[in-house]
C-alpha cells in the first residue's frame, strides 16, 4: 500500500506556487498545490482531461470557464475537460489544494486572459 501524509509534503516557494505530484498511475495524477498569498496557478486548460480540486487550507478565487467563485477550505470544485481554469490565493494565509487529474496524459495549455471574454462571479 502506498501512502503519503499531506502535512509532510507541504512546501512553499517565495516567487511561485509549488506543484507536487503525490501519486501517478497510468490513469490519473494526484497532485498538491501550495500557494502563498498573492500567488496563482495561471489560467490554463487540459484538452483531454478533467480535474477535481479540493481546497484543504486557505481561501481565494477560482475561475472555471466563464465563471469565478470565491473558495475556502473544505470546498471541492470540478473542472470539466478543456475548461480554462485558474486558482489565486487572495487570502492572508497559505493555501493548500489537492487535486486529481484524469485521464492521462494531461496536456497543459496556457490560456491568455483576453481569450476568456467576460467572467461572471457566482455565489
Amino acid at each position: 500500500m502506498q501512502t503519503r501524509r499531506i502535512d509532510d509534503e507541504v512546501e512553499f516557494r517565495p516567487k511561485t506556487f509549488l506543484r507536487k505530484r503525490l501519486f501517478a498511475t497510468g490513469e490519473m495524477h494526484f497532485n498538491m498545490y501550495c500557494l502563498q498569498p498573492g500567488q496563482n496557478n495561471p489560467l490554463h486548460r487540459h484538452p483531454m482531461s478533467a480535474e477535481i480540486l479540493f481546497f484543504v487550507e486557505g481561501e481565494g478565487e477560482i475561475i472555471v470557464g466563464s465563471e469565478m467563485k470565491r473558495v475556502a477550505a473544505r470546498e471541492a470544485v470540478y473542472v470539466p475537460v478543456n475548461a480554462a481554469h485558474e486558482i489565486t490565493n487572495t487570502g492572508k494565509s497559505n493555501m493548500i489544494v489537492v487535486l486529481v487529474q484524469t485521464p492521462l496524459p494531461c496536456e497543459h495549455v496556457l490560456v491568455r486572459p483576453e481569450e476568456m471574454g467576460e467572467i461572471a462571479e457566482i455565489g
